[in-house]
């Protein structure tokens, strides 16, 4: 740059001290004597000048728009006589406007964002030299008037488009990139005739298009990034992607998509990254032999995998064990209860118990539905993930299971309500019988179907509530949001939860009044004491049962609202083990045990007796 006794509009040639101007250096031609002037021309820089397009020419400032054309290209003198349109921020011949102008006026324009401004594709086509152009939010209906043979970047978003084929874009033949996101009327149409494979970026999100045949995007075939996401897409036809050789990149989130061909991507060796919501798209079978699967983008499934609805032998075992035993043990203990035991007692204990052990006999059924499914698509879940999980069989487990679960919490905290009164006051009449206790009861189921039907009804329908998980049930132990989430919040985590430490309380009340009776020698005999002391321990277990149920489901959800990462493997812990134990426990603390009890004081009656008579004889 400028140095010696040279202006700073000139260079000095070393040799002879000459000065020569600016422009004149690496222009190519030598014009100092030992050819210093075209030295070191590759690492050249213009600071505070202006540099020549396509060269390493640079410009004093005030040789630029003097008239004279100084820069190879005369790109120097380009614009001078431009002005800025109102309401436009320009940048040389870049426009970035707020509101209409006569784009014709200027007719070396290069880059116009326009969004919002009402400008029509009319308005541009005297821009031959635009390769970029945004009229997002312009309330486009068709794309007539387009005819831009430089362009490389086209965004119509947001506006009112109804149609597109690949004749529409004869007017753009150099197009790379094509925006059309948020036109919600649109609709991709079989191409018919023509071609664009110079078309390598198609940006498709938010454009309703339920089911994509393959026809619709044969047109460009030199696609390489392909914008799906919240496209709605739920059946992809025919084979998939396999015409789009080049592509490389396809974002498919916001798309529930039931139905695949087993080919979906198969035979795209370009292939480098897939973006989904089911980790069905992930799975190896659907993808190119040689994809990084590491590079398929979409939510972790904890329970089930590409082959299983339960994820692994462990987890169909735990949850055949648990359903046998609960449909077993419940399934015996309403029996009993109801038709073969018989108690002509007239107290409510005994009707609760009937009514508990049948709600969760209904946990059982809803294992034995997942078991079943579990079992019926072993080794090809993949195909059957979507059609599983909208099925009515889902729905009804689904309801099976959160009604069981509700109904069950209610119910023990009735025979918690129900043994506080008997034992903390025994001579009072405030009670429960038998009319009493089915009517509560009743309550209870009633309030269990009403909290399970509600995502079944046509106002939540787009919850998918029961569909949402392969397990029929979504729970709020995660992180990851879910429509319908509040909801699942509100009643497995904050309603069975106050209900868990209603029945924890009042299960403690109960036992510190039972010890306190029975270490009164005088108001009580061994024998009652002794019972005291069973009922005790029992309600005990009763209380430690709830307490390993529902505590951890209540801290996981309260964690998870926190934002507090809960690994995948808790999750399956607590879906399959953990929501079903106390169903699965309920019948040997309400029931077995209570036989057990008054066989061990049967045989021993029978032994005081015996001796008795035995002492008697030999008297």
């Amino acid at each position: 740059m400028p140095n010696g006794t040279c202006p700073e509009t000139h260079v000095q040639c070393r040799d002879n001290g000459n000065c020569i101007p600016v422009y004149l250096r690496c222009n190519g031609v030598f014009d100092c004597l030992h050819h210093e002037d075209e030295a070191a021309c590759d690492r050249i820089t213009c600071p505070g000048f202006y540099r020549c397009r396509g060269s390493a020419v640079c410009l004093h400032p005030s040789s630029v728009c003097d008239g004279y054309p100084q820069c190879p290209l005369h790109d120097d003198e380009l614009l001078c006589d431009l002005s800025c349109p109102p309401n436009c921020v320009c940048r040389g011949l870049a426009f970035y406007c707020e509101q209409r102008f006569t784009v014709g006026e200027y007719e070396g324009l290069r880059y116009l964002d326009a969004a919002g401004s009402g400008l029509t594709l009319s308005d541009v086509k005297g821009s031959p030299l635009l390769i970029f152009l945004s009229l997002t939010e312009c309330g486009l209906t068709s794309l007539d008037g387009l005819a831009l043979p430089n362009l490389l970047d086209l965004d119509l978003s947001h506006n009112n488009l109804t149609s597109l084929n690949a004749l529409m874009l004869e007017g753009v033949p150099q197009v790379r990139k094509v925006v059309l996101s948020g036109n919600v009327f649109l609709r991709v149409l079989d191409s018919g005739q023509g071609r664009r494979d110079r078309l390598s970026e198609l940006d498709l999100s938010g454009v309703y298009t339920p089911q994509l045949n393959a026809s619709m995007l044969t047109a460009f075939p030199g696609l390489r990034h392909l914008n799906l996401s919240g496209s709605q897409v739920e059946r992809v036809l025919d084979d998939g992607f396999q015409r789009l050789t080049e592509l490389r990149v396809v974002d498919l989130r916001g798309c529930p998509v039931s139905h695949v061909p087993p080919v979906m991507f198969q035979g795209l060796r370009s292939l480098q990254a897939v973006y989904a919501d089911s980790f069905r798209m992930c799975c190896p079978a659907l993808l190119p032999a040689d994809f990084n699967v590491h590079r398929c983008t979409a939510p972790f499934e904890e329970v089930s995998s590409c082959d299983d609805l339960l994820g692994s032998e462990a987890y169909s075992a735990v949850t055949f064990v648990i359903a046998l035993v609960a449909v077993i043990g419940n399934g015996s203990c309403f029996v009993f209860r109801a038709f073969v035991g018989k108690s002509k007692s007239k107290q409510g204990f005994a009707v609760f118990v009937t009514h508990l052990s049948l709600s969760d006999f209904l946990m059982g059924v809803y294992l034995i539905f997942l078991g079943v499914a579990d079992r019926a698509y072993k080794d090809r879940y993949l195909w059957n993930d979507m059609w599983w999980r909208n099925s009515s069989a889902c729905k009804v487990a689904g309801f099976l299971s959160l009604l069981s679960s509700e109904v069950s919490t209610f119910i023990m905290c009735l025979i918690t309500l129900d043994r506080f009164l008997v034992l903390r006051f025994p001579f009072s009449r405030v009670r429960f019988g038998l009319k009493s206790a089915h009517l509560a009861s009743c309550v209870a189921w009633l309030a269990g179907v009403i909290l399970a039907a509600v995502p079944l009804l046509p106002i939540t329908s787009h919850w998918r509530f029961y569909g949402l998980t392969s397990i029929c049930v979504p729970l709020p132990v995660t992180s990851k949001d879910f429509p319908g989430r509040w909801y699942s919040f509100s009643i497995v985590v904050v309603l069975n939860f106050v209900l868990f430490i209603f029945v924890c309380c009042g299960q403690l009340v109960i036992y510190l009044s039972v010890q306190a009776n029975a270490m009164s020698a005088a108001a009580t005999s061994t024998t009652r004491k002794t019972q005291d002391l069973t009922i005790a321990r029992r309600l005990v277990a009763v209380a430690m049962s709830d307490f390993l149920c529902w505590f951890p489901i209540g801290l996981l959800g309260l964690l998870a609202s926190r934002g507090v990462p809960i690994p995948g493997e808790v999750n399956v812990a607590v879906a399959v083990l953990v929501l079903p134990l106390n169903s699965a426990l309920n019948p040997f603390l309400y029931t077995v045990n209570v036989l057990l009890e008054r066989r061990r004081l049967a045989r021993e009656e029978r032994l005081r007796k015996l001796i008795l008579s035995q002492l008697s004889a030999k008297n």
